[in-house]
């Protein structure tokens, strides 16, 4: 008898809010330059999708002044970035995880992110990581084609 799968289905904010903590464990597990600059690159695009996202679905979350501080800090390559700005970095990444998930317990959200990726069958072509922001950026588009039918609808009806 063959198992039947109901696929795992996140929001786009238990997206972000799986993106942001797997972004803050990448960058506290960073052991040497090389995985560290990685990290830190990997924030930097996150956050700049996060930021047009946030704008677009008219989320008070993330603050204008974090996005501008985690913008500023990982743009640098690395380049004059302290342990402390690493630790803010981290801090935030959390804090607005936290926001996101609106009480929902993030480890949970983190495996049912986890369990998506593995069902798309990329995990060989495509870290979680990258996986996370291309779902985020497809799910905010499909949000934002259905928001313009519903205009359409609503204009024409």
């Amino acid at each position: 008898m063959a198992t039947l799968s109901i696929p795992v289905r996140l929001s786009l904010a238990e997206l972000s809010a799986a993106a942001l903590t797997e972004a803050a464990a990448n960058l506290a597990t960073a052991s040497d330059r090389e995985t560290f600059i990685t990290a830190l690159d990997n924030n930097h695009h996150l956050w700049r999708t996060l930021i047009g996202v946030a704008h677009q679905q008219s989320w008070t979350s993330p603050d204008p002044r974090q996005a501008e501080f985690v913008m500023g800090v990982s743009r640098k390559c690395g380049v004059g970035v302290c342990d402390d700005h690493v630790e803010a970095l981290i801090g935030i990444n959390h804090r607005v995880s936290s926001q996101l998930a609106a009480g929902t317990d993030l480890c949970r959200i983190t495996s049912r992110a986890t369990l998506a990726w593995r069902e798309s069958e990329l995990t060989e072509t495509m870290p979680f990581h990258h996986w996370l922001v291309e779902e985020i950026l497809r799910k905010a588009r499909h949000h934002d084609s259905a928001k313009s039918a519903e205009s359409s609808l609503a204009a024409t009806g």
